[in-house]
């Protein structure tokens, strides 16, 4: 069937609809057909379906979307059988539902497949790359591009052999790569984990085509705000430095101008000397070790500068013009633990507190949602540990960080003040990232030998907790892999003894081992809810749509009248999640309703 150059290729091409007709009944007989589409752009929106190829595991078949009626495919490709075959289902996905009213039911995906048999130590997941891997087969992508040229054949509707060939092949690749990748999938127990993100495709589909709303106006606002306060900060400590230059300098009317540019780390550095201060750079990381007020209203502005870069008109630019809204590149797979990633643009770095965030908003007649689980990595960290006050402490519903407070400071509840609480929360979720005295001791404001008296306190407190993290850390590296509570499997490759960095490696891979066991199953139990969601919506055919996650936190656009309805079905699906994998904790949620993205 498939050559070593993919050359000789077995496929017909189809231009009218009784051709199409014709293959229906071959079709329906298969227990699993290879899909692909082509399209004129990468936006489900604004491009045209072009090609349709469908696969069997001995021929394949191209289709001219112009030319024939893709409804008669649709009860094949919405249904359970045939298992349909898809590099990057969420692209084909989006393009079928939008431009043919078809939405794919029961995906493998061999990009998802690849990265979740190769995480940790691989994100080579393109087509090219996998069919090289498990074929021994080179492609050549560069046709791709003829697709998308608007001058080109395609354009027109008319295909060169070339391009029919490079569609065929494409699906014609992936029998065999699924055959191979399911005996592994096998072999390494990540069925259960391969199910979850296939079930999830249509799902972050979905919510990437429904989109945020955003208020452009508040939104240019509160730039104009920020931008505001950060030339406040620059003025004050300009005026603070002023005395450090020998004159004065004075623009055209008549103002005194920067006595140095703040972006700047050499001219910082000068300055900082010339206060006596003598530091080593001037990185956020340094300038929080001061206590100098400038170091401190330098840290501010950047805060400043760096939001206005990050949320300025680019974010505004990301627009569809023909939805009014944002859709972002929801990755599945973004981070190593499992956990989502977001592109174009990245709603997951917008502050919670930044102002930015009640830009969102619900259209009229709708509400928002936002729903996220209270202390959910703690939850996690207690059923892993089996640490009996962790355990007590959900059960009684008494608040982790003013409990651990109260124990490291040995004062009573009542007692405990907002700094000791935010002590305790450093260490509470610090551990899990692997930090120690040192780091604790920056973030709270203490000397490192107190924050070592301080962390030996809670380990003595919660010793199943330190028994956990140093058992997983040794096995990180023993064995090369951790798995989550879900059997998500996360690898490792150990450095050699004779590198230099060797220690530091190591110590990299037990910090990572500790933390993917519970970020991981956060964002397996998150995955679940969104499932739970998503198909719970659907089957009572409901007015709500998921509009975006970020980590532990799932956002929902419901209209008015049943956001009741919407926000118990959340919560409910929630919770039922976090019960898939945690059977000693209880789960809770926290919800709030309101115009806008707020919690």
């Amino acid at each position: 069937m498939i050559a070593e150059t993919l050359t000789d290729l077995n496929y017909k091409v189809i231009e009218n609809t009784e051709k199409l007709r014709e293959i229906i009944p071959e079709l329906e007989n298969e227990s699993a057909i290879a899909i692909d589409t082509e399209g004129s752009r990468f936006d489900p929106f604004s491009a045209k379906l072009l090609l349709l190829q469908l696969a069997t595991t001995k021929k394949a078949w191209v289709i001219d979307c112009a030319k024939v009626d893709l409804s008669l495919l649709k009860h094949i490709l919405e249904s359970t059988r045939p298992l349909k075959i898809v590099q990057n289902a969420k692209f084909d996905y989006e393009l079928l539902k939008v431009q043919a009213e078809i939405q794919l039911g029961s995906v493998f995906d061999t990009m998802l497949a690849e990265r979740i048999i190769t995480c940790g130590i691989s994100r080579e997941i393109s087509l090219k790359t996998i069919a090289e891997k498990y074929l021994g087969v080179k492609m050549e992508k560069s046709t791709r591009e003829t697709f998308t040229d608007p001058h080109g054949t395609a354009a027109r509707g008319e295909f060169t052999k070339e391009q029919l060939d490079y569609a065929a092949g494409d699906v014609l690749v992936l029998h065999e790569i699924f055959r191979k990748q399911f005996k592994t999938l096998q072999e390494e127990n990540l069925i259960e984990t391969a199910k979850l993100e296939f079930s999830l495709v249509p799902v972050v589909a979905d919510m990437e085509l429904h989109g945020s709303l955003i208020d452009e106006d508040r939104w240019r606002t509160h730039i104009n705000e920020l931008q505001e306060k950060r030339d406040k900060l620059n003025a004050e400590i300009q005026k603070d430095l002023r005395h450090l230059s020998p004159f004065s300098q004075v623009d055209l009317f008549g103002n005194e101008a920067d006595t140095i540019n703040l972006d700047s780390p050499i001219q910082l550095l000068v300055a900082f000397r010339k206060l006596g201060v003598d530091l080593p750079n001037t990185s956020e990381a340094t300038l929080q070790k001061s206590n100098h007020s400038i170091a401190k209203k330098l840290l501010e502005y950047r805060a400043y500068e760096k939001m206005i870069t990050a949320f300025g008109e680019s974010i505004l630019e990301k627009i569809n013009p023909k939805t009014g809204r944002l859709h972002p590149d929801f990755i599945q797979l973004g981070a190593d633990t499992g956990r989502f990633a977001c592109n174009n643009p990245n709603l997951q770095q917008i502050p919670a507190d930044s102002g930015f965030r009640s830009c969102f908003i619900a259209r009229s007649g709708y509400k928002l949602i936002t729903a996220d689980y209270s202390q959910i990595e703690l939850r996690i960290m207690a059923e892993v540990s089996g640490d009996t006050e962790f355990l007590q402490a959900f059960e009684k519903d008494v608040d982790l960080h003013t409990l651990t407070a109260s124990q490291m400071f040995k004062i009573p509840i009542s007692k405990v003040t907002k700094e000791k609480r935010f002590a305790a929360k450093s260490i509470n979720f610090g551990l899990m990232y692997g930090r120690g005295p040192a780091s604790l001791a920056n973030q709270i404001g203490i000397s490192v030998e107190e924050a070592r008296k301080l962390l030996d306190v809670y380990f003595s407190t919660y010793k199943r907790v330190k028994q956990w993290l140093d058992n997983i850390g040794r096995e990180a590296v023993r064995t090369g892999e951790v798995r989550t509570l879900g059997g998500r499997k996360r690898m490792f490759t150990n450095p050699d003894k004779t590198d230099p960095e060797y220690q530091r490696l190591i110590s990299a891979i037990e910090r990572q081992g500790k933390n993917t066991p519970i970020q991981g199953t956060s964002a397996d139990i998150t995955k679940y809810a969104l499932i739970l969601i998503h198909n719970e919506i659907k089957k009572h055919k409901l007015d709500v749509h998921l509009v975006h996650t970020v980590h532990d936190e799932i956002v929902v656009e419901a209209r008015k009248d049943i956001v009741k309805k919407a926000s118990k079905i959340v919560e409910d699906k929630m919770i039922e999640a976090g019960q898939k994998l945690l059977r000693r904790v209880p789960v809770k949620i926290d919800i709030h309703i309101s115009d806008c993205w707020e919690k």
